[in-house]
């Protein structure tokens, strides 16, 4: 079926202004829904923040106040809670938990006026303190914790508990107690509250909800830990992010921020369907004046269509044989309307076109002849960056074999130094120790071998029945026999200190080869991590550094105080860490020694557990740390030492090791020539967790 020129006019007209009208619509309703859901997330954004910060102005507070009040002697504290009571409102009241898990606090301070004000009598304010009974294992682990503490015949409460730790002089833990205070959360409630399109929530790091729009409920603690916005929070690294999520079939418009180290979290959710429910009725009321529009421009274009459609089909065949390369014929219209300057303009691109066709083909020769040379000028470039790049691809790997030898170097030079320590002490020990038995058994051999060639087995038995010059009331035969006792017991002595030097170099060379097996992989080292004591840990490091230390008359003291010392780690990248850092201590020792040699030489290695964490305290009185090195100790390459003592790669790895296994070293202070001190911690392991290990 085939359209007239004015039918098709209709149709191209009528579709055209369906399309921009679709085109329009669907830009629109985008437009609007990105404007609207901006607005939403900044506003999400704005509402979490504001709240964020308030909240973390507000924890930081009570968390200062708490541990200034647990400071003040027991008799001044009556005298201060007044004060405190007075300088923050909120602060319902404030409780002191000597022991962890004891229901009843050892002393309790309440605002009285708060209670008069809600009408709840003593039985009513007990319940509320025993029944917020304080996570302590959390709050000891973590140093503080927040909780729903609402009641339903009580207005909403917040309880914040926070641990404090009483030091010594010299910074030792001497006794540790659980603060708890209560906290009014009107305020808060009223901030959510105030929220029109979205819902806002404040929870605490496991999903506890604190504080929401309807107060009513608090009471019934409810949770959003299986919400997917609280699990994206809780996974993001960032402290503030909007998102738009699809929870349960609908779609949101979400905002999260965290607050107080991570452990109190606020998330605003808006349902889109309400966001954008303006959005739908636009498109309604597009549909229709586009309905109406289309309808008058139809008709118009019919009316006019008759005028046109004339010389525009002669144009059309025109342009048809144009399309089919002929630019010969000239187009003659009749009238005076558009359609005429149309052809006249057409008739002016065809000679334009003609002329220029012309011109491109001789252009094209040339063209193609600039190509030829040009492309003759690009497979040289290229050549020459091919052979470029193949040179900086073996700089670089020469680089990186340079960077991976110099931490195999590193890595490898403790174990090796302490192997031919023990190797080169071992052959003095066997030089010293066997030469005078078997000089000895070579006398009695002599000896013998002489008497049966003088006079036979005969000479030989008589020489033994002559009385020993030697052992008092024996014959000779005895004084051999007890030589030869001796000489045998000496020599499975001597065996059994073989033995063990064999397995401490058969051991170090085991870690040699771990060492290079995971430098030739260009990885870090798997870990084999396993329930240890770190006691026996740092023997067996003390017993491998045994040899140099003494090399260098230095005195080695170890205070073992921790009573539970049962640690998860790899023990071969534990000892490497270990050693790393005792080395470091004999290098500072041996400089002090070329200045003062007379300087007695200590290294102290002392453990001690505070809560469920072991620290490993490693002291000596060397020369000690500058001030401007301290704060570069820990980054790959740094050293002070010279280029054959050290690389600058020991401390970073031995802190990676350490790290791996949820722990850390940390610098302490340097005094030159009294104590420069480092710190490893790591967690230890419960009892429970070593039952199920072992089972």
């Amino acid at each position: 079926m085939r359209f007239s020129i004015r039918s098709k006019f209709l149709l191209v007209m009528s579709g055209l202004l369906v399309v921009c009208l679709s085109f329009y619509l669907i830009m629109s309703i985008t437009v609007f829904k990105k404007d609207k859901t901006k607005l939403v997330f900044d506003l999400n954004r704005s509402q979490v923040s504001n709240i964020s910060s308030e909240l973390e102005t507000s924890l930081n507070g009570l968390s200062e106040t708490l541990a200034l009040f647990a400071q003040i002697p027991s008799e001044s504290q009556d005298s201060i809670i007044d004060t405190i009571f007075s300088n923050d409102t909120d602060i319902v009241s404030i409780s002191i938990f000597k022991k962890s898990g004891q229901k009843e606090p050892t002393q309790q301070f309440y605002r009285e006026t708060y209670f008069e004000t809600y009408g709840l009598d003593s039985k009513q304010r007990d319940s509320i303190i025993t029944k917020s009974h304080p996570p302590f294992d959390e709050i000891l682990k973590k140093g503080q914790a927040i909780w729903n503490a609402s009641q339903e015949f009580s207005p909403p409460l917040m309880a914040f508990g926070k641990r404090v730790v009483l030091l010594d002089n010299n910074k030792q833990p001497l006794d540790q107690w659980v603060m708890v205070a209560l906290v009014r959360l009107d305020g808060l409630i009223k901030s959510v509250s105030s929220q029109g399109l979205s819902e806002v929530y404040i929870t605490n790091a496991s999903g506890e909800v604190i504080v929401q729009k309807q107060a009513e409920t608090l009471a019934q603690r409810p949770q959003l830990s299986e919400h997917p916005l609280f699990h994206r929070a809780t996974r993001s690294g960032v402290r503030l992010s909007v998102a738009k999520m699809d929870i349960e079939g609908k779609g949101w418009l979400t905002a999260f921020g965290k607050a107080f180290q991570g452990q109190v979290f606020v998330m605003a959710l808006s349902p889109e369907e309400k966001v954008f429910a303006v959005v739908q009725s636009l498109t309604v009321r597009t549909l229709l004046f586009g309905s109406i529009v289309l309808t008058l421009v139809i008709l118009a274009a019919f009316l006019l269509s008759r005028s046109l459609t004339e010389n525009i089909s002669l144009l059309a065949n025109r342009m048809s044989l144009a399309s089919q390369g002929d630019l010969t014929t000239n187009l003659k219209l009749q009238g005076q309307d558009e359609t005429v300057v149309l052809a006249n303009a057409f008739n002016t691109m065809i000679a334009d076109l003609r002329r220029s066709r012309n011109e491109l083909e001789d252009m094209n020769q040339e063209l193609d002849q600039k190509v030829k040379d040009r492309t003759r000028q690009l497979e040289i470039q290229n050549r020459k960056v091919v052979e470029t790049q193949e040179a900086l691809i073996r700089t670089t790997r020469l680089a990186s074999m340079g960077e991976v030898a110099g931490q195999a170097a590193h890595e490898v030079l403790n174990p090796l130094t302490s192997l031919l320590t023990r190797a080169s002490l071992t052959e003095k020990k066997v030089t010293a120790e066997q030469s005078q038995p078997i000089e000895l058994l070579s006398e009695i051999t002599e000896a013998w071998e002489q008497d049966i060639c003088e006079g036979g087995f005969e000479k030989l038995t008589k020489n033994w029945q002559t009385p020993s010059t030697i052992l008092e009331g024996q014959n000779l035969f005895q004084e051999d026999l007890q030589n030869i006792k001796e000489i045998k017991k000496s020599l499975a002595q001597q065996s059994i200190g073989l033995l063990k030097d064999i397995k401490f170099i058969r051991d170090e060379g085991n870690r040699i080869s771990k060492i290079i097996h995971s430098m030739r992989r260009m990885g870090n080292m798997q870990s084999e991590s396993q329930s240890l004591s770190a006691h026996e840990l740092i023997g067996d490091c003390l017993d491998i550094m045994a040899d140099l230390f003494a090399q260098q008359d230095i005195e080695l003291r170890h205070e073992f105080m921790a009573e539970n010392d049962r640690i998860v780690v790899d023990k071969d990248e534990f000892i490497q860490s270990l050693t790393n850092l005792m080395r470091n201590s004999l290098q500072s020792l041996a400089e002090v020694r070329l200045v003062q040699r007379s300087h007695q030489s200590v290294f102290k290695i002392t453990t001690s557990e505070v809560g469920s964490v072991l620290f490993i305290e490693i002291e000596d009185n060397g020369i000690g740390i500058e001030s401007k090195d301290q704060s570069s100790l820990f980054k790959s390459h740094f050293t002070t030492k010279s280029r054959e003592e050290g690389t600058g790669v020991g401390l970073s790895i031995s802190r990676r090791f350490i790290r791996s296994h949820n722990g850390d070293i940390e610098f302490v202070h340097s005094k030159p020539y009294e104590s420069t001190l480092f710190r490893i911690k790591l967690p230890i392991q419960s009892q429970s967790e070593f039952d199920k290990a072992v089972a």
